[in-house]
């Protein structure tokens, strides 16, 4: 039996409701809310939100979103620790008649925050810009450049920027909120909030649930069964102003699995304003653009040495942009090791991280000095696989096969 296993990057260091009983609210009213523009034409074909029964409503939402052709959106990701809270919040604009969107991402990581836990979530502080047009997503570099990801890239190079490129939604332009199960949930209770809206408790199952959830987070999720419960916000005119949905029950599921138990609480949340404001969502044609898959190379195939930047928007070290060593380089390659052994005892994924950490080890103590000097912290190196791990299972025990990458971090 084959099954693949991401296997993350270690680092090593040497010596509120009513129930719904089944019935309807009133039908929409006129007007919105208070400052924004009230064009929200229903399509001829579909009912408005407020004339399906009451569970389906938040779901009548979903298909209704596009109906406001624009709309100022800000998504949050909220990580609990006992040494403080992360907080990764995006901010932007949607226009559905072009397909496009505008976003500036910012994580906040403060002191205080396990570097374990930032490390296995791939949380890296900073401000990032992109941009989404189709299914076509693009990360605006440091530099000024904007490097272009594109679900046509060959399928290795496309598999492994997936991080990027799941950013183009299907719900709206901008992916990974939580209007991506709007079309999908169903309301077991709701209320009339203040303004004439109303607030759901809605149930997703748990694998679209798992979709709107950071790439690093996936990768320990994957498989997560049972549902999600997703508090949803309309306006009177049955428009998605708020949801959010709190995690609580995967992270049990995962600490029951020893995965990322250093994280306490996990929260998602979104908000849409300004619906039917004109907004300007594409990048100007006088910004520079370069093709991603023409500029950056996967990390296995940088040669032992070699320097990189990660400046890349994907979040991860799997790609990376090979650079002279210098200013502007973040890591540097000190070797590259296949795995191919049987492993007989039980805890396959410990005894892989293992391997990788022992033979990464003497590639670090054997390269040439000016390789590992830089290393931060000092005396620490890295090891990435990402998803090239496979488990053979045979009657003699478990063959692990891959491919790792051997790095030092350089600031």
């Amino acid at each position: 039996m084959r099954t693949r296993q991401r296997f993350r990057a270690a680092v090593v260091a040497l010596p509120l409701l009513l129930a719904v009983a089944g019935c309807q609210s009133g039908a929409g009213k006129a007007g919105g809310s208070e400052g924004e523009a009230t064009s929200t034409a229903t399509s001829p074909s579909r009912p408005s939100v407020f004339d399906v029964p009451v569970p389906k409503q938040p779901a009548a939402a979903g298909d209704a979103l596009a109906d406001s052709g624009t709309a100022a959106f800000t998504t949050t990701v909220t990580y609990t620790t006992a040494g403080g809270r992360a907080v990764e919040r995006t901010t932007g604009v949607l226009d559905w008649k072009q397909d496009a969107a505008r976003a500036e991402r910012v994580v906040q990581v403060p002191t205080g925050f396990p570097a374990a836990v930032a490390d296995e979530l791939d949380l890296t502080p900073g401000r990032y810009h992109y941009a989404v047009e189709g299914n076509e997503v693009a990360y605006r570099r440091q530099g000024g450049t904007w490097l272009r990801y594109a679900a046509s890239d060959p399928k290795e190079f496309a598999d492994s920027t997936a991080a990027v490129l799941g950013l183009a939604g299907d719900a709206a332009p901008w992916g990974r909120t939580l209007a991506e199960v709007l079309k999908v949930s169903f309301a077991v209770e709701d209320r009339e909030v203040p303004g004439g809206g109303h607030r759901y408790r809605t149930q997703v199952d748990g694998l679209t649930a798992e979709s709107v959830l950071p790439p690093a987070v996936v990768g320990y999720a994957s498989g997560w069964g049972p549902t999600q419960t997703v508090v949803v916000d309309l306006d009177r005119q049955g428009r998605l102003v708020r949801a959010e949905a709190d995690y609580g029950k995967l992270l049990v599921e995962l600490h029951g699995k020893g995965a990322l138990r250093g994280l306490t609480g996990l929260r998602v949340e979104l908000a849409l304003t300004g619906h039917g404001r004109p907004v300007t969502a594409l990048v100007p044609a006088t910004e520079r653009f370069e093709a991603a898959r023409t500029v950056l190379t996967l990390v296995d195939e940088v040669e032992p040495g070699d320097c990189a930047s990660t400046d890349t928007g994907l979040g991860h070290v799997g790609v990376v942009r090979v650079v002279p060593c210098g200013s502007g380089a973040d890591l540097r390659v000190f070797g590259q090791r296949p795995v191919d052994e049987v492993i007989r005892d039980a805890g396959r994924e410990v005894r892989a991280r293992r391997l990788a950490a022992e033979r990464c080890g003497r590639d670090f103590r054997a390269a040439p000095a000016a390789w590992t000097a830089g290393a931060r912290p000092a005396g620490a190196y890295r090891v990435s696989g990402d998803e090239r791990f496979e488990f053979v299972s045979t009657g003699a025990g478990t063959t692990v096969q891959g491919h790792f990458t051997c790095y030092v971090t350089l600031r």
